[in-house]
């Protein structure tokens, strides 16, 4: 599978032990909110799959989608701006709409930004379809990114991450890998690299969306079947997925007042900044779920710029 380096790797993976002590578990933090600076978070591992497919076939423009603060399309937005290619992300509007966060960086990188309904993102297949098609006729050679990075080729950022944990800790002793679900990428990446290397190690996603789990197993099913297609068969790796709707709160991008207290508590005890959309609901999550006294990984999955946008629900605590 070819690649571009695009992420600062290996990221770190460090024991938390105050967080630990707090918490009742042997916390241990993979900081992927360090793969780079603009391009930070957990997307940019996926990046370096989807931009390596996208320049070997001659693209000139690509294509993803997103909130309006996705990390996702940010991340996307700085890797086309560093190869050469123009970025255009088709955003719906969530909460944290303001010029801030992610938002404001994409418009300072002079990302191409068309804003979708909500009814309109249901559909947005169709929609890059029939603006791929336009564009095309004008001589422009587009690639197209599904929500997340999530694909096929994408996947492959967290099947390689488990080679740097496998090299950072013994996963044998490991009992769960905790992440945010949003698309579903990055916990079937990590869970493949854990069947190929035949580790017992399941891994928990938090699901931050009002979509039900079984959305993401089929997802997750049609990259598998597209992987069969390709020659690697892989029967059994969803049985080491779980993933936890409970955590998702009213919507996409709306904190709890739970999440909100789970930031202020984790940023007061450690100085590690979590992010109200992902990584909070992923953390109450795992502190709320996981067995006393076993050792966990949380993939810290990025989200700091977008945080900003969210000032006024601290505001009001």
């Amino acid at each position: 599978m070819k690649r571009v380096p695009l992420a600062i790797l290996p990221t770190r993976l460090e024991k938390e032990s105050r967080l630990s002590e707090h918490y009742g578990i042997e916390l241990y933090i993979k900081h992927d909110e360090t793969t780079e600076f603009v391009g930070s978070g957990n997307k940019i591992r996926k990046l370096e799959f989807l931009m390596a497919e996208a320049l070997s076939m001659g693209a000139t423009t690509v294509f993803t989608c997103g909130g309006v603060q996705s990390d996702h399309a940010r991340a996307t937005v700085y890797v086309c701006r560093k190869l050469g290619l123009k970025p255009v992300i088709f955003l719906r509007s969530t909460t944290g709409d303001e010029l801030q966060g992610n938002f404001l960086l994409n418009t300072l990188m002079g990302s191409e930004i068309i804003r979708v309904t909500k009814e309109e993102y249901e559909n947005i297949d169709e929609i890059f379809s029939c603006e791929k098609e336009r564009r095309e006729r004008r001589g422009e050679r587009v690639y197209i990114i599904p929500e997340g990075g999530t694909n096929a080729t994408g996947i492959w950022g967290y099947v390689k991450a488990v080679d740097e944990l496998e090299e950072q800790t013994n996963l044998e002793e490991i009992e769960g890998i905790y992440c945010a679900v949003g698309s579903g990428g990055t916990a079937l990446g990590l869970a493949i690299g854990l069947e190929v290397k035949n580790y017992r190690t399941r891994v928990f996603g938090v699901n931050v969306t009002k979509r039900p789990g079984t959305f993401y197993y089929n997802r997750m099913k049609d990259i598998l079947k597209s992987l069969e297609e390709k020659g690697i068969n892989l029967p059994h790796v969803l049985d080491r997925i779980h993933i936890m709707d409970e955590f998702s709160g009213p919507g996409y991008a709306i904190p709890t007042d739970d999440d909100l207290k789970i930031i202020s508590e984790v940023a007061s005890i450690s100085g590690m900044i979590l992010d109200p959309v992902y990584t909070a609901k992923a953390f109450r999550g795992m502190v709320e779920s996981a067995r006393k006294s076993r050792k966990y990984v949380f993939i810290h999955t990025g989200g700091t710029f977008g945080i900003f946008a969210f000032a006024k629900f601290f505001e009001r605590r």
